[in-house]
């Protein structure tokens, strides 16, 4: 397993803990960064089984990155990533407008999670809530269902108005096609 790390511009693909940190030094990572704690967050870091990205932070503003791969040079990671990002599944975000906005009479199924104002009593306070909300009903398009589906809880008597909505786009807003209206 190597590792990729990055600092500003400095970019590297190491295969091993030495070369790793001889390449964070000469991206211009501080030496005094370099102390016992943070040398054995490092190697903590890469012996371990997470293979999710880390930032390692020097400051409040400075950070490195490392990453786990397979890839044996920097040509092959960066041909991976660019793989990677031409083979993404689902909708990308400038297409999910459009497919929201086509026309398909029907009945839908679709849920929103929004953040629902409420009193804590523990808290003495207001706070936000994740609320999930669930419905089928008739619409023209997915966007129109969306925004009935807003109507409809901006409406309610017991939500309150300070209540927030999600992007019609985002992830917090799914929907289901079940059948063309007859």
């Amino acid at each position: 397993m190597n590792v990729y790390a990055r600092f500003y511009e400095g970019e590297a693909v190491v295969s091993t803990f030495d070369d790793l940190i001889d390449s964070l030094k000469d991206f211009g990572v501080p030496v005094t960064y370099f102390d016992d704690r943070h040398i054995d967050d490092i190697y903590d870091y890469i012996n371990s089984k997470n293979m999710h990205p880390k930032r390692f932070h020097i400051s409040s503003r400075q950070f490195f990155i490392l990453i786990k791969t397979n890839a044996a040079n920097m040509e092959e990671f960066k041909a991976n990533a660019k793989h990677k990002d031409d083979s993404t599944e689902g909708v990308k975000k400038g297409d999910r407008v459009s497919v929201l906005q086509e026309e398909k009479p029907g009945w839908y199924e679709a849920s929103l999670t929004f953040k629902r104002v409420i009193y804590s009593e523990r808290r003495g306070r207001f706070i936000y809530v994740d609320t999930p909300f669930c419905v089928k009903l008739k619409a023209n398009s997915p966007l129109d269902a969306y925004n009935r589906i807003v109507e409809h809880l901006q409406n309610r008597q017991d939500i309150d108005p300070r209540s927030q909505f999600p992007s019609a786009k985002g992830h917090c807003f799914e929907y289901k096609f079940l059948e063309e209206e007859k």
